[in-house]
């Protein structure tokens, strides 16, 4: 029965996951769905009950915990290829992995998906059998990867606006340049450095990447920033100076960096917009939940228009994100190009949470202003989904340049 007054959240009876109906789980196939029930009781058992003190604390070591429990039950592997020891599953498992994992913690989500997908999903498509064995495999065994492309001097001109310089110099490349807000950063085994390696050139046609053991000479962490959200992972300013990398190091060709970095790229909003799905997906089951049982005016909330509106409009609009992520997820699995898909997908489940976020908020009321209820981390931690892996304006301007260009413009 509905209730007067104050529920304590812990009472709500809040199944995660349960606004998944038939319908939401349809899209999936069989085996992707018991992958995901297999992942949710993971989850439920080993991250919601640290999601708090993640946020709380600003706690990196439960996240790195985290992180380290999924290497342990096989959950990092199961997007790997099974040459190095992992399951061969693709991108379509990673949105799982990345939904399930949100719902309870975005910072758990980010310090994982920074390491296996951003960091590890480039260098197992254009890394050589040696590289792989030498910097992928060390990913399954819990050691932590990192991608540098951001610059004090370029964000969403992070091609145009790159500084980082390498040189040939000898068997290798010498290395000088910043990079800032790179997640994982400072705790990171291993970075995968995007540099100029031809400043003669378009930056597109001069760009290399390179495997950065994060042992190397000539590597500095300058700082860690103190954040707004996303409590409880890592984001850092990083130095390069005068740091000498063996040719091995480098990822396909020289000045081949760009084609790896749009590459990796479409893979980064997939995977975001995967976080994105889950922290709506956890903010819209409080609000309808809450809905159901709050009473005001002798009736509970659920029966007046301006909420059950809400409720209804925020399930729609997950259930669209869902789908076009799901279908831009299996564009990539198909070997297909989906720029135009993975960033449509991107700014719609990030605008998508940010809306859903506030509404749930707006459902619960001033209870949700407290920290009793985890709905001001969700807020908290949603609002840098517009701004980072590309912001919804960049989002927004790639779909039009790719439809146009589709179109023959």
């Amino acid at each position: 029965m509905p209730r007067e007054g104050h529920i304590p959240f812990e009472e709500l009876g809040v199944d995660f996951g349960s606004s998944m109906t038939p319908g939401s789980l349809q899209p999936y196939t069989r085996e992707e769905n018991d992958f995901r029930l297999r992942f949710r009781g993971f989850v439920k058992k080993e991250v919601f009950p640290v999601a708090d003190r993640i946020d709380r604390e600003d706690n990196v070591a439960l996240s790195k915990e985290v992180n380290q429990k999924m290497v342990k039950e096989g959950w990092v592997k199961a997007t790997y290829p099974k040459s190095i020891g992992g399951d061969g599953l693709g991108v379509v498992h990673r949105t799982i992995l990345g939904e399930e994992l949100t719902a309870a913690s975005y910072s758990a989500a980010v310090t994982y998906g920074a390491s296996a997908c951003l960091y590890g999903g480039p260098v197992l498509k254009f890394g050589t059998p040696l590289q792989l064995e030498k910097f992928a495999r060390p990913i399954l065994q819990g050691q932590l990867g990192a991608i540098c492309i951001t610059e004090p001097t370029g964000g969403s001109d992070a091609v145009g606006g790159m500084r980082t310089r390498a040189v040939r110099e000898g068997d290798g490349y010498t290395i000088n340049g910043t990079k800032r807000f790179i997640t994982n950063g400072s705790i990171a085994d291993y970075l995968l450095l995007y540099t100029i390696s031809n400043p003669e050139a378009k930056p597109h046609q001069g760009m290399s990447a390179f495997i950065v053991p994060a042992k190397t000479r000539g590597f500095r962490v300058v700082k860690d920033f103190e954040l707004m959200g996303r409590r409880g992972r890592v984001n850092s300013v990083l130095e390069f100076k005068d740091m000498h990398l063996p040719r091995e190091n480098l990822l396909g060709k020289e000045h081949g960096g760009f084609e790896i970095l749009m590459e990796g790229l479409d893979g980064e909003r997939v995977f975001a917009g995967s976080q994105y799905l889950g922290i709506s997906r956890s903010a819209f089951e409080i609000g309808a939940k809450y809905a159901a049982e709050r009473m005001q005016f002798k009736k509970p909330l659920r029966d007046f228009e301006g909420i059950s509106f809400k409720i209804a409009e925020m399930y729609a609009n997950i259930e669209a994100a869902r789908l076009m992520l799901l279908r831009a997820a299996r564009m990539i699995d198909g070997g297909q190009r989906a720029t135009k898909e993975t960033a449509a997908a991107k700014f719609l489940a990030c605008d998508t949470a940010v809306r859903v976020c506030n509404e749930a908020f707006q459902t619960v009321g001033g209870i949700a202003y407290t920290k009793e209820y985890p709905l001001e981390r969700y807020l908290r931690d949603i609002r840098i989904g517009q701004l980072s892996a590309g912001s919804s304006e960049i989002m927004r301007f790639l779909v039009q340049r790719e439809m146009y260009r589709e179109m023959g413009y």
